[in-house]
């Protein structure tokens, strides 16, 4: 993940770029700019509540691939999104983050049949997403 600062007529607008190559945790994924609109949190785990059709508080987890792969902080952020509006973006390491239902007692991997990667996240502003800080 890269964040940049743009100038445009003298406003300067922070970017978000995400660049994903193809890993065994999210597959291929093209790079996507975003808008950062606030400042961002990265912590060690957050939990998400009702991101499943089954209303499934989940644990995510930044994915890197150091290792075949292991967890690393996760950020969260509001951003701009053209469809959507201002939303939260959640997003990881350099191949993307790692959901599991909090109520899992399996570890962190690429083999839990209960865990699912993504390259990021987007979820509503008004989602109450709990920090871990360790």
């Amino acid at each position: 993940m890269l964040t940049n600062t743009f100038a445009n007529d003298g406003d300067s607008v922070d970017q978000l770029m995400i660049d994903i190559e193809e890993n065994e945790n999210s597959g291929y994924f093209p790079i996507q700019i975003f808008e950062t609109q606030g400042e961002s949190r990265s912590v060690p785990m957050i939990t998400v509540p009702n991101i499943t059709e089954n209303n499934v508080p989940h644990d995510v987890v930044g994915w890197c691939s150091d290792d075949g792969g292991s967890t690393c902080n996760v950020t969260a952020v509001a951003v701009g999104d053209s469809g959507l509006g201002q939303v939260t973006m959640i997003y990881g390491g350099d191949n993307g983050i790692r959901l599991r239902p909090s109520s899992s007692k399996s570890a962190w991997s690429l083999d839990a049949t209960d865990q699912s990667g993504e390259p990021y996240i987007l979820l509503s502003t008004s989602a109450d997403l709990i920090f871990h800080e360790k």
